[in-house]
């Protein structure tokens, strides 16, 4: 992946981190939402590296 793909990638995750949580779900009086959110993003960007790693370091 290119460095101006990743940082688009970044800047949109971050944004979908503050924005979802607070906009659209931060009117419920629990946090469980929120956090069932932040745990559901967390899993994905985790898969996400995973796939991204997988051939680090072999030649193409």
């Amino acid at each position: 992946m290119k460095g101006t793909h990743f940082t688009i990638l970044l800047v949109v995750i971050t944004a979908v981190d503050v924005l979802v949580p607070y906009l659209w779900i931060g009117d419920m009086e629990s946090l469980g939402a929120s956090f069932l959110f932040w745990c559901a993003l967390t899993l994905a960007v985790i898969v996400f590296a995973v796939a991204a790693t997988r051939n680090w370091g072999r030649p193409v």
